[in-house]
């Protein structure tokens, strides 16, 4: 798991698999088109199992190659069929069997067939067939048909794509595998790489942050589909503007725009024209018609003086937001005092290393064939005084950017080494180690003397140390990655891709990658038994993990129903929220002293870690509070001082003024006195 993926789940649930529509009584949104189309075509085609979708009716959706080879049957011709043409008796009876089950509200299905086609040879098939359901409703299915046989397999389709090409300088074409799911633009990754490169000499950068208002509400009122909608209409909007930079989708309805130009001012300028321009016109949304105001922070590297420059845009896009309406700001420095600016993030960033403010907190892998707990994975955390503890999503892009990710990477590595030690001597402890390394730790040409000195000095074996690296770094450099890799997997280590599934690239290059496990990404297991898509996506990947000899890790498991469904899949290893949230080391190693393995989760779970960790939670935001309560008390006191002082400032100002009032009436008096010739009051 990512540093900054250990949150519950919150991905899409709905899909749609091309071919005919699903029941149109189904309801709205269940199967509209997502983010999956394109992972699930690549994914299905390479995968060695046979995988059919299907409707309420038995129509098939989508028929992937390995099906063809096992039925004989084209996929033109299976596609808007109903899939019993396929199961002809006796297979039917199985499958009839099946179906029942799942129409009296049953969970997925598992069974063994004797297989033979057209007189060859028979084949023992594992068949899993997976609902999916819309408020309890069967809408249709996944069937998965796995060769058990040892001695006959379905064959692995050969890989189809070319590798990307690479420009001259060694970064990334802009392929279509590469690009940002949905909206089609560059994602928040590509724009970190390429943020990290200089502009060519004699040129300068210009970069603009900008989302437009009301996308809360926007999900609110209308649901997140439609949300989700104006913001893919927003991106192809943005395409289309006569622009000289390139577009990226950093998250939700924030965007950015990057130009290298000799003049950026004058390029963003043309920018903000053109998109203000295009906003003139209303966007769809619903049967409703909605005006979008964007707010937009502006930076070059002229404002900023070798800065963080995405930094000082998001800090310009807060102000922006401040001053509300269709506006653009340019950076400031000023805007560095703010506490929430991203200028005082990094700055914080570098004394939080200084200040050891730096926590580990681990989470369980448990192994589906013995329900054993045989990993953790390393997750940071960062105490930022006033602040509370941080996941890893608010700090380390800044970390990646500032390049304080090294001495950040350097602390995690020594630190879960030395715990790996500690959890290995507990019974029943991990055996493994996960701990996730980013794209630019991977280029320091330090790391590999880093992970050796740090299992010396723990005295840890490197077989008990798995280095964790995203599917992204697969759009870097292949050959400068692989090399890494390879000098890493030469300290004896274990090497897992994290997140995979989100993008393509990774299957052109798997083969030849020294990787030995996949971890599915918690997005997709977030939809089995809900979205077609992502159940058929985790088969396919559990199914390609097998067939090129890798593990398989399902990440993000937080229901039952979602372990029984990868139990069945043939799903090796299990991490999320069933087992336990992170944990720090002491609160871990409770955990594990509790743990009992067995087939019922989380009724295995003696007490679980999250009363605990919610408990330390809770006392550290009380102990913050009531420092701020005393705070408060202090600052309220000395406003009572400073008024009472000011008060008693305020009398003896009148006072002065009295006495000096009564001082011009005595001399007044004397004046008239000595003019009418009367003895004075003092003589």
């Amino acid at each position: 798991m990512s540093q900054h993926q250990d949150q519950p789940n919150t991905g899409e649930t709905s899909d749609n698999l091309g071919g005919p529509a699903f029941a149109s009584d189904a309801p709205s949104g269940v199967f509209a088109p997502s983010a999956r189309h394109r992972q699930l075509r690549v994914l299905l085609e390479h995968s060695p199992d046979a995988i059919a979708i299907v409707d309420k009716d038995g129509l098939v959706s989508e028929w992937n190659p390995a099906a063809e080879a096992l039925f004989g049957i084209p996929r033109p011709a299976a596609v808007g069929a109903s899939v019993w043409t396929a199961f002809t008796p006796p297979y039917s009876e199985h499958f009839n069997t099946a179906w029942e089950q799942l129409l009296a509200g049953e969970a997925s299905q598992r069974f063994d067939l004797q297989w033979s086609t057209g007189g060859g040879p028979k084949l023992k098939l594992g068949v899993i067939v997976a609902p999916i359901r819309s408020n309890s409703i069967l809408v249709g299915a996944v069937m998965i048909l796995r060769n058990l046989s040892a001695s006959d397999t379905i064959h692995v389709p050969p890989l189809r794509h070319e590798a990307a090409t690479r420009v001259s300088d060694g970064t990334p074409a802009s392929t279509e595998r590469e690009l940002d799911e949905p909206t089609g633009l560059q994602g928040r990754r590509w724009l970190q790489w390429y943020l990290s490169t200089p502009p060519a000499t004699g040129m300068g950068r210009g970069i603009a942050v900008f989302d437009f208002d009301g996308f809360d509400q926007m999900n609110v009122t209308y649901g997140s589909d439609a949300a989700d909608d104006v913001v893919n209409e927003f991106a192809m909007m943005l395409t289309s503007l006569d622009t000289p930079g390139t577009f990226a989708h950093l998250r939700g309805n924030v965007f950015a725009f990057v130009v290298d130009a000799m003049d950026p001012v004058g390029a963003l300028n043309t920018f903000v024209s053109a998109v203000t321009a295009a906003l003139e016109k209303p966007f769809a949304i619903g049967d409703d018609e909605m005006w979008l105001v964007p707010s937009i922070g502006l930076a070059t590297t002229a404002l900023v003086a070798g800065g963080d420059l995405l930094a000082a845009a998001r800090d310009a896009l807060q102000s922006a937001r401040e001053v509300g309406g269709s506006v653009a700001v340019y950076y400031e420095t000023s805007m560095e005092a703010s506490a929430t600016s991203s200028f005082k993030l990094a700055s914080d960033l570098h004394h939080a290393i200084e200040q050891d403010e730096f926590r580990l907190h681990y989470q369980p892998i448990m192994e589906f064939a013995t329900n054993e707990i045989t990993g953790a994975e390393a997750l940071v955390r960062w105490e930022r005084p006033g602040y509370g503890l941080l996941a890893p999503g608010f700090f380390v892009d800044a970390a990646e950017r500032t390049g304080q990710i090294i001495p950040l990477g350097t602390w995690v590595i020594r630190t879960a080494c030395a715990n790996a030690s500690r959890l290995g001597d507990h019974s029943g402890g991990p055996r493994t180690m996960s701990i996730n390394v980013s794209a630019r730790q991977l280029r320091d040409p330090g790391l590999v003397a880093t992970l050796r000195e740090a299992m010396l000095e723990s005295k840890c074996a490197p077989s008990t140390i798995v280095i964790e690296v995203t599917e992204s770094i697969l759009l870097h450099d292949l050959n400068s990655v692989a090399e890494s890799l390879e000098a890493i997997k030469a300290l004896d280590v274990g090497l897992d891709l994290d997140d995979f599934g989100t993008g393509y690239s990774s299957l052109q290059y798997l083969r030849n990658l020294p990787i030995d496990r996949l971890k599915v990404d918690q997005g997709f297991v977030a939809g089995l038994g809900v979205s077609s898509a992502d159940t058929a996506i985790v088969a396919s990947t559990i199914a390609l993990a097998h067939a090129l000899g890798l593990k398989a890790i399902a990440e993000g498991v937080e229901t039952n129903e979602q372990l029984a469904v990868l139990r069945e899949m043939g799903c090796d290893f299990a991490q999320g929220y069933l087992l336990s949230q992170p944990a720090d080391i002491d609160t871990f190693t409770a955990w594990l002293d509790a743990y009992v393995p067995s087939a019922l989760l989380p009724s295995a779970l003696l007490p679980s870690a999250v009363e605990s960790i919610a408990a330390i939670v809770k006392e550290r935001t009380d102990t913050a509070d009531r420092r701020d309560t005393k705070a408060d008390r202090r600052d309220t006191k000395a406003d009572r001082r400073d008024t009472a002082a000011n008060e008693r400032e305020r009398i003896a100002d009148l006072r002065d003024v009295a006495a000096t009032g009564r001082e011009q009436a005595e001399d007044d008096r004397e004046r008239t006195s000595r003019a009418s010739g009367e003895p004075s009051d003092q003589s």
